[in-house]
This record gives structure tokens, C-alpha cells and sequence, in this order.
């Protein structure tokens, strides 16, 4: 995960291309801003990618929805995800309140998109969820407070691009 966001220079061409089409030069405001919004936001991204990734394992057991997999998958997935969140901690070495407060956050991620999934199958297709992602919400508030609506349309874009870069991620590793 870590390479694939690195390597792909995901954050810079973001906000590269925020920046560029907004002309927003100002709210870069020299290395240590660039280097802050890199960090956070390649944060933010880590946690979007593991709701993804938690998701979306079930595929690679079967096409089973989660609630339908047998123990032994199940503990596959849980065993899978504690490596993953455990190769996570090694690589940014993470500390005791890191790991609290990724965790922390992991779970208001998923807890959002679990409330989206019982929303929309008890809504109809036409009608919008009005709450908005915690991703798109603090990228945006990361991104440039002052627009924050511009920013927040760019933060509900790259978002979805965050999803496929995920299911790219597991194809590549469990594939």
C-alpha cells in the first residue's frame, strides 16, 4: 500500500493538479507545508484504503458476501487484515498511541461506510446520502479550508481514484 501511494506520487499529483486548476499556489506555502499535507493526507488515504481492502476480501474468498463466509475464511480475512494493519505499524513505525489513533480513526471509517450500506439499501436509488465521507471531509479541510467546497469536490473525486488504487492493491497482493 505504502509503495503504491509512493511510487505513484498519488498526494503530489493531487495536489498538483488541485493547485494547477484551482490556481491555489498559496496554500502550499513552502516544504514543510508540502511535506505536512503529504504525510496527512497520505494518511487519510491509508485509512480509505483499508475500509476498501476489508470490503472487498470477501471476493477473493468466493464471491461471498462477508456475513456468508465460513469460519475458517473469516479467520483467513481477520488474520490477512492483523498482518496487514501489523506490516502498516512496522513500515511508518508507529508507536503505541499511533497504532491507538489509527485504529481510532480505521473504525469512524468503516462505521461511516457501514451506515452508507445499510442507508442505501433502505433508501431509494435516486435519493442521496447527505452525510459526507470522513475521507472527503478532512482531505478537503486539509487541502484548502478557505474553498472548502472546491476542495471538497476534488477530495470526492480522488476518493474514488483511492478505492481503485485499494482493489488494485489486493488483486496485486492476493491475486
Amino acid at each position: 500500500m505504502l509503495l503504491a501511494i509512493e511510487r505513484d506520487h498519488v498526494v503530489d499529483r493531487f495536489v498538483a493538479a488541485y493547485v494547477a486548476q484551482h490556481d491555489r499556489r498559496g496554500i502550499l506555502g513552502g516544504p514543510a507545508r508540502e511535506r505536512e499535507l503529504a504525510e496527512t493526507i497520505g494518511r487519510e488515504i491509508l485509512l480509505a484504503m483499508n475500509v476498501e481492502v476489508r470490503e472487498a476480501l470477501p471476493a477473493f474468498f468466493g464471491g461471498k458476501q462477508k456475513g456468508k463466509l465460513k469460519t475458517e475464511e473469516t479467520e483467513a480475512i481477520d488474520a490477512f487484515f492483523r498482518e496487514l494493519h501489523a506490516a502498516l505499524a512496522r513500515a511508518q513505525n508507529w508507536n503505541g498511541e499511533d497504532r491507538r489513533q489509527f485504529r481510532r480513526d480505521l473504525a469512524l471509517y468503516s462505521d461511516f461506510s457501514m451506515r452508507q450500506k445499510i442507508t442505501a439499501k433502505s433508501r431509494k436509488r435516486t435519493e442521496k446520502s447527505e452525510e459526507e465521507a470522513p475521507f472527503i471531509a478532512r482531505v478537503a479541510l486539509l487541502l484548502d479550508p478557505s474553498m472548502l467546497e472546491q476542495a471538497r469536490r476534488a477530495a470526492r473525486k480522488f476518493h474514488s481514484g483511492v478505492g481503485l488504487l485499494a482493489r488494485k492493491f489486493l488483486r496485486q497482493t492476493l491475486g
